[in-house]
């Protein structure tokens, strides 16, 4: 009888042992939880801003707006030819590629000629 209570008490050590340990790491898995919970809650911020900084994003953005520029000016169109049938949709369609051409030299004019050390104004004939 004294071995077999002996050896119950054992297995009761072992098991509180246990409990404890499990009791540690169960603080330990709710503390864990807890962080990841205030990471989460951060989490859409910090990615919805890192977003931003990709060049996935304003690959994307300069896409869409692309986009959103051809269906408006195809309802343009759309209008003109429907409304104003004194309005060539194909004049309209010549003076948006000299505007467009036009937009492009003044962007590659403001690119080379950011006003640095040693740049010239725009249309300058010194090399």
């Amino acid at each position: 009888m004294l071995v077999m209570e002996e050896k119950v008490l054992r297995d009761l050590e072992k098991f509180e042992k246990r409990a404890v340990d499990r009791d540690h790491d169960k603080k330990k898995v709710v503390a864990e939880v807890d962080q990841l919970r205030k990471k989460l809650e951060s989490a859409d911020d910090e990615a919805i801003a890192g977003y931003k900084m990709s060049v996935e994003y304003k690959s994307n953005l300069h896409m869409y707006g692309a986009e959103s520029l051809k269906a408006a000016i195809k309802m343009t169109k759309e209008w003109l030819v429907d409304d104003h049938s004194e309005i060539d949709p194909d004049e309209f369609d010549r003076y948006l590629r000299k505007r467009r051409a036009a937009d492009l030299a003044a962007q590659k004019v403001k690119v080379t000629n950011h006003g640095g050390v040693g740049s010239q104004p725009a249309g300058s004939l010194d090399n």
